[in-house]
Protein backbone atom coordinates (compact mmCIF):
# COMPACT_ATOMS: atom_id res chain seq x y z
CA UNK A 1 0.00 0.00 0.00
CA UNK A 2 1.37 3.44 -0.80
CA UNK A 3 2.20 5.69 2.14
CA UNK A 4 -0.44 8.31 1.30
CA UNK A 5 -3.26 5.74 1.35
CA UNK A 6 -1.88 4.13 4.49
CA UNK A 7 -1.73 7.53 6.19
CA UNK A 8 -5.36 8.18 5.23
CA UNK A 9 -6.46 4.83 6.72
CA UNK A 10 -4.59 5.55 9.96
CA UNK A 11 -5.99 9.07 10.21
CA UNK A 12 -9.55 7.85 9.62
CA UNK A 13 -9.02 5.18 12.28
CA UNK A 14 -7.67 7.74 14.75
CA UNK A 15 -10.51 10.20 14.18
CA UNK A 16 -13.05 7.37 14.58
CA UNK A 17 -11.39 6.31 17.84
CA UNK A 18 -11.39 9.85 19.20
CA UNK A 19 -15.04 10.27 18.26
CA UNK A 20 -15.94 6.85 19.71
CA UNK A 21 -17.55 6.10 16.33
CA UNK A 22 -18.10 2.34 16.40
CA UNK A 23 -19.38 2.16 12.83
CA UNK A 24 -16.35 3.99 11.44
CA UNK A 25 -14.03 1.80 13.51
CA UNK A 26 -15.62 -1.25 11.87
CA UNK A 27 -14.73 0.24 8.48
CA UNK A 28 -11.05 0.85 9.28
CA UNK A 29 -10.24 -1.94 11.76
CA UNK A 30 -9.93 -5.58 10.71
CA UNK A 31 -12.03 -8.09 12.71
CA UNK A 32 -8.87 -9.87 13.90
CA UNK A 33 -7.07 -6.63 14.89
CA UNK A 34 -5.65 -6.23 18.38
CA UNK A 35 -4.62 -3.09 20.25
CA UNK A 36 -2.00 -4.03 22.84
CA UNK A 37 -1.85 -1.74 25.88
CA UNK A 38 1.12 -2.80 27.96
CA UNK A 39 2.02 -2.31 31.63
CA UNK A 40 -0.26 -3.04 34.59
CA UNK A 41 -3.25 -0.69 34.41
CA UNK A 42 -7.02 -0.89 34.12
CA UNK A 43 -6.58 -0.43 30.34
CA UNK A 44 -3.88 -3.07 29.84
CA UNK A 45 -4.28 -6.08 27.63
CA UNK A 46 -5.29 -6.93 24.09
CA UNK A 47 -8.39 -5.15 22.83
CA UNK A 48 -9.58 -7.19 19.85
CA UNK A 49 -11.44 -6.14 16.74
CA UNK A 50 -13.52 -3.02 16.19
CA UNK A 51 -15.78 -3.92 19.11
CA UNK A 52 -12.92 -4.42 21.57
CA UNK A 53 -11.33 -1.15 20.51
CA UNK A 54 -14.69 0.59 20.85
CA UNK A 55 -15.04 -0.84 24.37
CA UNK A 56 -11.54 0.48 25.20
CA UNK A 57 -12.61 3.97 24.10
CA UNK A 58 -15.79 3.82 26.20
CA UNK A 59 -13.76 2.58 29.18
CA UNK A 60 -11.41 5.56 28.86
CA UNK A 61 -14.41 7.92 28.85
CA UNK A 62 -16.00 6.22 31.86
CA UNK A 63 -12.80 6.23 33.93
CA UNK A 64 -12.11 9.90 33.22
CA UNK A 65 -15.71 11.15 33.29
CA UNK A 66 -15.26 12.24 29.68
CA UNK A 67 -12.18 14.40 30.35
CA UNK A 68 -9.69 12.36 28.28
CA UNK A 69 -8.75 14.27 25.14
CA UNK A 70 -5.90 15.20 22.84
CA UNK A 71 -4.14 18.47 23.61
CA UNK A 72 -5.96 20.05 20.63
CA UNK A 73 -8.01 18.80 17.72
CA UNK A 74 -4.99 19.30 15.45
CA UNK A 75 -2.22 18.26 17.87
CA UNK A 76 -1.48 14.90 16.26
CA UNK A 77 1.04 13.88 13.62
CA UNK A 78 1.12 10.73 11.52
CA UNK A 79 4.32 9.27 10.11
CA UNK A 80 4.09 6.43 7.59
CA UNK A 81 6.00 3.70 5.84
CA UNK A 82 4.56 1.18 3.38
CA UNK A 83 3.57 -1.03 6.36
CA UNK A 84 2.95 1.17 9.40
CA UNK A 85 1.46 4.43 10.49
CA UNK A 86 2.57 6.10 13.71
CA UNK A 87 0.12 8.43 15.42
CA UNK A 88 1.84 10.85 17.79
CA UNK A 89 -0.21 12.98 20.15
CA UNK A 90 -0.38 14.45 23.63
CA UNK A 91 -3.29 13.47 25.86
CA UNK A 92 -4.78 15.18 28.89
CA UNK A 93 -7.30 13.81 31.39
CA UNK A 94 -8.47 13.99 34.95
CA UNK A 95 -9.41 11.10 37.21
CA UNK A 96 -10.39 12.33 40.65
CA UNK A 97 -7.28 14.09 41.95
CA UNK A 98 -5.05 12.46 39.31
CA UNK A 99 -3.95 14.39 36.21
CA UNK A 100 -2.64 12.95 32.95
CA UNK A 101 -0.38 14.86 30.56
CA UNK A 102 1.10 12.19 28.32
CA UNK A 103 2.95 12.21 25.00
CA UNK A 104 2.12 8.92 23.30
CA UNK A 105 2.73 7.08 20.05
CA UNK A 106 0.38 4.49 18.64
CA UNK A 107 1.93 2.22 16.02
CA UNK A 108 -0.66 0.90 13.55
CA UNK A 109 0.06 -1.99 11.18
CA UNK A 110 -2.15 -1.82 8.10
CA UNK A 111 -2.91 -4.67 5.72
CA UNK A 112 -5.37 -4.61 2.83
CA UNK A 113 -6.61 -1.16 3.81
CA UNK A 114 -7.44 -1.93 7.44
CA UNK A 115 -5.65 -1.64 10.77
CA UNK A 116 -4.58 -5.09 11.96
CA UNK A 117 -2.37 -4.39 15.00
CA UNK A 118 -1.85 -1.45 17.33
CA UNK A 119 0.97 -0.97 19.84
CA UNK A 120 1.13 1.81 22.38
CA UNK A 121 4.36 3.62 23.38
CA UNK A 122 4.64 6.20 26.16
CA UNK A 123 7.14 8.91 27.01
CA UNK A 124 6.57 8.38 30.75
CA UNK A 125 5.35 4.85 31.53
CA UNK A 126 5.43 5.43 35.31
CA UNK A 127 3.09 8.45 35.06
CA UNK A 128 0.78 6.46 32.76
CA UNK A 129 0.62 3.61 35.29
CA UNK A 130 0.02 6.02 38.19
CA UNK A 131 -2.88 7.63 36.34
CA UNK A 132 -4.51 4.45 35.04
CA UNK A 133 -3.89 2.22 38.08
CA UNK A 134 -6.99 0.87 39.87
Amino acid sequence: MDEKRLGDVVEHFYRAFLAADREALATFVAPEAAWIVRLDTVLSGAHRGPEGISVLRRQIDELTAGTWRPLREDSFDIATSPWHGVIMDRFLAERGERRLDSHEAIIAAVEEGRVTRLFHYLHDPAAFVAFWSP
